[in-house]
């Protein structure tokens, strides 16, 4: 491919091609996902158009349910990359965790009850994903915030993906289930009641992180950099090519409601930025730490690397992507 291809605006180049054969000096690397939720859409998008090429990386999505499990991928080095919730790495010191990136703001957790329920007092039974998930900890959070004990005034029940939470709370297996776009707007559609909003609280948190091992990250910092730079671009992709990006979507998510994939651009803005400072890991840390005191006192260097995205950032990179694509 010409590369003079890759410096035309994102419009024209989608009608040409973003699809890069992967050089014969390709790493390889296994990435796991955890959840078919919206969230994920810029990896998705990145993957499918082929980005991660681009930059000289053969990737290979993994899907595993679960951050304690994929975490688990990651210690045994049957993944190298992992997108998920800060909170196991900051649990699980021995396994040597690292973030070095992130996809999301602020909390966006929703807790949606069945009809009739008007009060999270009323709830007795929440339906989560897994236990150590992104979803888990969130429902504790807010639980607590409401001067509720988790496991001891409401229980947590694990019922797997976002379409599972919402037919337990159909069927009466649950009262409530935590959701995050665009599933909310099913719940909607539905008649569930929102009872909580963490979106509207404004609070700095990114459920999805980029994540490794630190000897893998040491071992592999230039394969790594060129993920963080194929992730950038597919944010700036997704944000300015939205009929693909609903295609993408809908293909991962294994939904067809155009309405529910729209929903995704309205809740969700990507960083172009992604840096893995503290502030989007510090809920975690407080919640660890009521366990584990130690947790408090530790260097967050110790759990983040802002190295990969600053290098990008100081470089003219993520400037020159943003203006590229038109987006911020």
């Amino acid at each position: 491919m010409n590369k003079t291809l890759r410096f035309l605006t994102p419009a024209i180049f989608f009608t040409s091609s973003w699809f890069y054969s992967a050089p014969s000096f390709a790493a390889n690397i296994n990435v796991v996902w955890t959840s078919e939720v919206g969230a994920f859409a810029p990896l998705w998008v990145t993957k499918d158009a082929k980005l991660f090429e681009k930059y000289g990386n053969n990737v290979q999505l993994i899907f595993i349910q679960g951050a304690s499990s994929a975490a688990a991928a990651l210690s045994s080095g049957d993944a190298h990359v992992g997108l998920f919730s800060p909170q196991v790495v900051i649990s699980t010191p021995a396994l040597e965790l690292v973030m070095f990136g992130r996809l999301g703001n602020v909390m966006d957790n929703r807790l949606y009850g069945k009809k009739g329920l008007k009060s999270i007092k009323e709830v007795k039974r929440i339906a989560i994903s897994r236990f150590g998930s992104n979803a888990d900890f969130a429902a504790r959070f807010l639980l607590q915030r409401e001067g509720l004990r988790p496991d001891t005034d409401v229980a947590l029940l694990q019922f797997g993906n976002q379409s599972n939470r919402i037919a337990a709370v159909e069927t009466n297996n649950a009262d409530a289930a935590m959701l995050t776009p665009p599933m909310t707007l099913m719940a909607r559609k539905l008649g569930m009641t929102l009872l909580i909003d963490a979106s509207k609280l404004n609070i700095p948190y990114s459920s999805l992180m980029f994540v490794a091992r630190k000897p893998y990250l040491a071992k592999t910092r230039p394969e790594l950099v060129n993920f963080t730079k194929a992730m950038i671009e597919g944010v700036a992709l997704y944000k300015s090519n939205k009929e693909f990006s609903l295609k993408v979507l809908s293909k991962y998510m294994k939904v067809q409601d155009r309405e529910v994939l729209e929903e995704n651009f309205k809740e969700y803005d990507f960083p172009l930025k992604p840096y893995p400072s503290r502030e989007y890991f510090e809920l975690p840390i407080q919640e660890v730490g009521k366990k584990d005191p130690r947790v408090l006192k530790e260097n967050p260097e110790r759990y983040a690397d802002m190295s990969l995205v600053k290098e990008l950032d100081d470089s003219g990179f993520i400037d020159k992507v943003s203006q590229e694509y038109r987006v911020k």
